[in-house]
């Protein structure tokens, strides 16, 4: 059984340095080396705030033990596993709530919701869709993606942002190996914002799938590099909607995976009967204990937006 289990430790309480990786401040963006011709995946992250147990939860009950210092260590764990893989990380300074306490934005560590990545390999370029939440402390969060995506040059910027479009990062599911898009249509995004996102990608199949058991779609199902979708059958709404091979796996955190490379996943530790089913299958397995992030109905999706070359 190939499965991987990464153990790090970093001084706590500070964003320690990693090769390759340029924190930034509020407001500012990175630049991609080697412009286009940019040849290394890269995944963009931003650590967790102090606030961060002040998060919004929706199916779970509000935590009532969690650790900042343990989830500022399993953010740096989880990062390193990305360099190990030869990705690039790129890291967004803090967002806070605009006006009033200047608070910061407890659920930012969360940055797939602001923006999905896609390649249009039918007209040749990188779009970056900028998405809309509906909860109003996390639109900052929004801004500081945006501001970074934007100032690579590198992608073609659209936003979802018409009256009663709303689409959250985390109900968008690419499939492997094709155009086909799943989106949630979930208490965070709404079919006109399915419909914009159709519009944006009119040569990918972009779906709606009913999701009301879980926050997202990708709380529920995610995809292998072979298409295949995995999720956890009590939180699936109706696993028909699946076009490709549908396989159910036994934890809820088996649920979740991140494409690493063609053979190697990203998986949360929480999950070791689906890691093992996994690694049957041929897949080498990296284990992230994301636990703190967990109880605030994170996954290891949540916590990174990826850009694969």
């Amino acid at each position: 059984m190939n499965v991987i289990r990464t153990k790090m430790m970093f001084g706590l309480g500070r964003r320690m340095g990693f090769g390759g990786v340029r924190s930034l401040s509020a407001g500012s963006s990175w630049q991609v080396e080697g412009g286009s011709d940019h040849k290394r995946n890269v995944a963009v992250v931003r650590p967790p705030p102090p606030n961060f147990a002040e998060g919004l939860v929706t199916h779970f009950p509000t935590p009532t033990s969690t650790s900042y210092d343990i989830a500022l260590q399993q953010w740096e764990e989880y990062c390193k596993i990305f360099e190990k893989y030869g990705w690039d990380l790129k890291v967004l300074g803090e967002a806070r709530v605009e006006g009033g306490s200047g608070d910061h934005c407890p659920d930012s560590v969360f940055v797939e919701d602001t923006a999905v990545l896609f390649k249009d390999d039918l007209v040749g370029e990188d779009v970056a869709v900028i998405c809309s939440n509906m909860a109003e402390i996390r639109r900052p969060e929004v801004g500081t993606m945006e501001e970074a995506l934007v100032g690579t040059g590198a992608f073609r910027v659209e936003r979802i942002d018409g009256e009663g479009e709303l689409l959250d990062g985390g109900d968008v599911l690419k499939v492997p190996g094709g155009n086909r898009v799943y989106v949630g249509l979930s208490s965070r995004s709404t079919l006109a914002g399915v419909e914009r996102l159709q519009r944006i990608l009119p040569y990918h199949s972009v779906q709606g799938v009913p999701t009301t058991k879980v926050l997202h779609l990708k709380s529920c199902v995610t995809a292998l590099p072979d298409g295949t979708i995995i999720g956890y059958d009590p939180i699936v709404d109706d696993a028909s909607f699946f076009e490709e091979d549908y396989l159910g796996l036994p934890e809820e955190g088996g649920a979740h995976v991140v494409i690493l490379d063609e053979k190697t996943l990203l998986m949360a530790a929480s999950a070791p009967k689906s890691a093992e089913i996994l690694a049957r299958k041929g897949y080498n397995i990296e284990v992230a204990d994301i636990s703190q992030f967990e109880k605030l109905e994170g996954c290891v999706t949540c916590l990174s937006v990826r850009w694969r070359k």
